[in-house]
């Protein structure tokens, strides 16, 4: 439930089979780090993507993070581990995947 509100509410991410989350840096790094850490996540989540799909995994990119502070949410400092970038990962092969 706390993925699918940090999600935008996408409560199908229930349904999957494992979430891989990607995080970025602090939100008090300067605009550089930040910049590059959430495209090293994004990076990582595809390549994520492609070697799933290259394994007959259903897989699906998730995006819309608000205020996925997974850091605090685990006992941690808040405001150091946001969630920026995440893939779900199914239980059925990709050609049984629903286009719907």
């Amino acid at each position: 439930p706390t993925l699918a509100a940090w999600a935008a509410g996408q409560a199908w991410l229930a349904d999957a089979g494992a979430v891989l989350l990607a995080h970025g840096c602090p939100a008090d790094a300067d605009a550089t780090h930040i910049r590059r850490a959430h495209l090293r996540a994004g990076f990582a989540v595809h390549l994520a993507h492609v070697t799933a799909l290259r394994h007959g995994l259903a897989a699906r990119p998730v995006g819309s993070w608000q205020q996925a502070d997974l850091g605090a949410a685990l006992g941690a400092a808040p405001g150091r581990d946001w969630v920026v970038h995440a893939l779900a990962l199914g239980t059925h092969h990709a050609d049984e995947e629903s286009s719907t």
